[in-house]
């Protein structure tokens, strides 16, 4: 019995990943690439990262 009932527990698990990569999907198309790169854009403006490299070093 204890074999059905894992099976039940591993079929729920691949049924929700399949279903969570699927609605995920859908979200990704409808939002966009350019939305995506525009939210990535101000939160980059609202909050710089310190890893940028001082270009004016390379230079020399």
């Amino acid at each position: 019995m204890t074999f059905f009932r894992n099976r039940l527990f591993l079929e729920g698990i691949a049924l929700g990943g399949i279903c969570g990569i699927i609605i995920g999907s859908v979200i990704a198309f409808t939002i966009g690439e350019s939305s995506v790169e525009a939210v990535r854009r101000a939160m980059e403006d609202k909050f710089p990262s310190k890893r940028e490299v001082p270009f004016k070093y390379l230079s020399q």
